[in-house]
């Protein structure tokens, strides 16, 4: 089987990734040391593997190969940092990303489908106590991928959950004055967010979204996988492919 990010180092490497998140190590602790968050975030970025089964660890991993950042890959970077940064316990982080299943959704934000779906399928999976609802968009229009932008842009400061849930629920105009009040409508930062939308590159992370749609045999946009399989836009059918997904897992 090809390693996925939810296959852990095994039993002894995961007892010394506990401790290495407990104890930084003796021989730095005379030098400045970055946050126990950061620590912690990284220990576990080097420890897992991109679950797109690309046979890559994920972005921004110590270990080579890893994924030059697909939405699925940051979209797993962005669950851990965000865990982290909120408090939530590192044992408990790290049995959620043993969760084997992958729910991806191939829609832009501009899609007026998109809300609906992504309601649905966050629901299915939480049902299943799975985490790992990714979207990825395709970029149809030049709206789409100011959309891609203004999320990519609050990665790094831990808000990407927020803006993304932000944007998909949007209804509204889709120009960059719109979105930049969409998202500071809830006390969002957005001080040097223009800045950020000029210099960003998203071409990459789109282009390997685009491949992977075809991959899939997908032509038409929303659609939605599991675990690589495209599976009717149903919630019920959801429920079955990822039950379906779990079943092969376990055995």
């Amino acid at each position: 089987m090809r390693p996925g990010s939810w296959q852990i180092i095994g039993a002894a490497g995961l007892l010394t990734l506990l401790a290495l998140l407990a104890c930084p190590g003796a021989e730095s602790r005379n030098t400045v040391q970055p946050s126990a968050n950061a620590v912690q975030t990284q220990a576990i970025l080097s420890s897992h593997f991109c679950p797109c089964q690309c046979g890559a660890h994920l972005p921004g991993s110590d270990r080579a190969p890893a994924c030059f950042g697909c939405s699925v890959g940051k979209a797993e970077v962005s669950f851990i940092r965000e865990s982290i940064a909120a408090g939530r316990p590192v044992p408990e982080v790290l049995l959620a990303l043993r969760q084997p299943v992958l729910v991806e959704i191939f829609a832009d934000y501009n899609d007026p489908r998109l809300p609906e779906i992504w309601s649905f399928a966050k629901r299915a999976a939480q049902a299943h106590e799975q985490h790992r609802v990714v979207l990825r968009a395709p970029g149809s229009d030049e709206d789409a991928i100011r959309a891609v932008e203004f999320v990519e842009c609050a990665r790094d400061a831990g808000r990407f959950s927020a803006w993304q849930s932000r944007l998909i629920e949007h209804d509204g105009d889709w120009d960059f004055e719109s979105l930049v009040d969409l998202v500071g409508a809830d006390g969002q930062e957005t001080e040097g967010l223009e800045s950020c939308i000029s210099d960003i590159d998203i071409s990459e992370q789109v282009q390997r979204d685009r491949e992977h749609a075809r991959e899939r045999g997908l032509t038409r946009f929303p659609a939605v996988t599991v675990d690589r399989n495209r599976v009717p836009i149903r919630e019920e059918a959801l429920h079955e492919a990822i039950r379906a997904s779990l079943h092969r897992a376990s055995t």
